[in-house]
């Protein structure tokens, strides 16, 4: 009697453990980069309007230090994370139809550009 062949799963259509760590990545990065233009709103100077100063509002007239060191804090390790994921990413892809984290590669460009820009000034 032939043994019966067990069907296995097609892994082809199934996403596997890394690929859903690379979602997840990419859902983080996203937040990550809300979560700093939220940190960089709450960080810059009071916008004086007319109002201000017709009735002499105090405004805060520089960047709030304590904001823009967890700014710098949240952009760095996200950064970090990023460059790990795409070194990741970069090894695991072997085919040329395989996604390239797109997103992944603009939160690190735009986390690097603007941590650059306050470690310089």
């Amino acid at each position: 009697m032939m043994a019966e062949k067990r069907k296995q799963p097609n892994r082809r259509k199934s996403t596997d453990f890394f690929g859903l760590v690379f979602i997840w990545m990419n859902i983080a990065a996203c937040a990550g980069l809300i979560a700093a233009i939220l940190i960089f709103h709450r960080a810059k100077p009071e916008f004086e309007t007319v109002f201000d100063r017709f009735y002499n509002l105090q405004l805060r007239r520089y960047w709030d230090q304590n904001y823009v060191r967890f700014l710098v804090d949240v952009l760095g390790t996200g950064t970090l994370i990023n460059a790990a994921a795409l070194l990741l990413s970069r090894y695991r892809g072997r085919r040329s139809t395989d996604h390239r984290n797109l997103v992944l590669f603009l939160t690190i460009l735009y986390s690097l550009l603007f941590v650059l820009s306050k470690t310089l000034l």
